[in-house]
């Protein structure tokens, strides 16, 4: 197993690289990455079998509540996210007055930090710092309900930028099938909500990524959940993080064709430049979510006509696998390789596909953040100096 994974005793000898590589964080029970086997898990299921058996919701329950829930507490957990996922009217507003060119992205974070003005029970956390149990209760109220607004936020944009009015959940749908609707207008058919299930299923958690990190090192200050969501969707904008799939589908359609993929991956070996969506940080063998991705990608793109698309990306794969396995590298493609395709297969505009990570995300934010609070110890990492130290202030006239 990974090295990441067993208890942990602090204070612990690590071996730090840059950008914090190697740092322990914290001891958690919610997920774990095993980047030599290809495992992904939340609280000890394998992300394959949530994929094949469970929707987004009760993945969403797991990871905030640690268990698989019951049938009275599904009800009870759908019925919430259904109560709270309403848009304030001033952040409807808000939305259809945000340039159109804007990236949704940065609109997301926007109303996100925006709704945190309007809830003053989210304001509450730190007026109860001596009582972590009511200081628990009161964040995870707040952080489900911005995971259902989070959700009703991202079509409102999707439908603001096309310049459609936007609209409120349906009460007849669930969290998934609703994010479709409030996007399109159209109740989806139970094909498209069992794809975006999955998509939404396998982003929900990845171990100590950086949006997690930023959401914990804004909220271990005792900021408030909306502050905390809105830095980390911020963490997520970033094309090596949240944005590499739109990257990765942008070069794949830039390529032109099936027939002329293999050229293109050999020019980019040749000018020394990456294949986005390949090689992870953490995996050392397949990733498991692009296993899961794959197959939908193909099937889905056969029916919705883009066969050539997907035989492109499928060259672009075998091609560059073969050149790294020649080179003895072992790099493979990631969760970015396939789910943008996936999501434009699905309709979704490709400047949203990080939104739709963000969706996902927030219930892994959540979880972790909410697991940490009862520990918690503001982050304060420290910088090695390598300045002056000595030098003497000129007087401007001087200078």
């Amino acid at each position: 197993m990974s090295k990441y994974v067993g208890p942990v005793e602090f204070p612990c000898e690590i071996t730090l690289g840059r950008g914090l590589e190697g740092a322990i964080t914290n001891v958690t029970k919610i997920g774990a990455v095993n980047g030599v086997e290809g495992k992904l898990i939340y609280r000890g299921y394998d992300i394959k079998t949530l994929c094949d058996h469970s929707n987004y919701e009760e993945v969403a329950y797991l990871l905030i509540y640690g268990n698989l829930p019951t049938q009275s507490e599904m009800s009870a957990f759908s019925a919430e996210l259904k109560r709270e996922g309403e848009m304030p009217a001033p952040i409807m507003r808000m939305i259809e007055g945000l340039p159109r060119d804007a990236h949704p992205m940065n609109a997301l974070q926007a109303a996100v930090a925006a709704a945190g003005c309007f809830d003053k029970e989210g304001w509450e956390v730190t007026k109860h710092t001596s009582d972590p149990a009511a200081a628990l209760e009161i964040e995870r109220k707040v952080g489900i309900r911005i995971l259902a607004r989070t959700r009703s936020f991202a079509s409102a944009i999707a439908r603001a930028q096309m310049g459609k009015d936007l609209l409120q959940p349906n009460p007849d749908l669930g969290f998934t099938a609703n994010y479709l609707y409030m996007m399109s207008g159209e109740v989806p058919d139970e094909t498209m909500c069992e794809v975006m299930d999955v998509c939404l299923i396998l982003q929900a958690d990845h171990g100590m990524n950086a949006s997690t990190f930023t959401s914990m090192v804004v909220h271990s200050s005792l900021a408030d959940m909306y502050s905390t969501m809105a830095a980390a969707i911020g963490s997520l904008r970033g094309p090596l993080h949240g944005g590499a799939n739109e990257a990765a589908l942008n070069d794949f359609m830039s390529i032109g064709g099936p027939d002329k993929a293999a050229a293109w991956v050999e020019q980019r070996f040749a000018q020394g430049k990456k294949i986005i969506g390949f090689g992870h940080r953490v995996y050392k063998a397949l990733d498991p979510r692009a296993v899961v991705l794959k197959q939908y990608a193909e099937k889905l793109c056969r029916e919705k006509g883009f066969g050539d698309l997907y035989d492109t990306v499928e060259t672009v794969e075998r091609e560059t696998l073969k050149r790294m396995e020649a080179a003895g590298k072992k790099i493979y493609p990631n969760v970015d390789y396939y789910s943008g395709l996936v999501y434009h297969a699905l309709g979704f505009p490709t400047q949203l596909f990080p939104v739709i990570f963000a969706v996902a995300r927030t219930a892994g934010w959540l979880a972790r953040v909410l697991e940490y609070l009862p520990e918690n110890r503001i982050f304060r990492p420290r910088a090695v100096y390598d300045g002056a130290s000595d030098l003497k202030y000129v007087p401007m006239g001087e200078r």
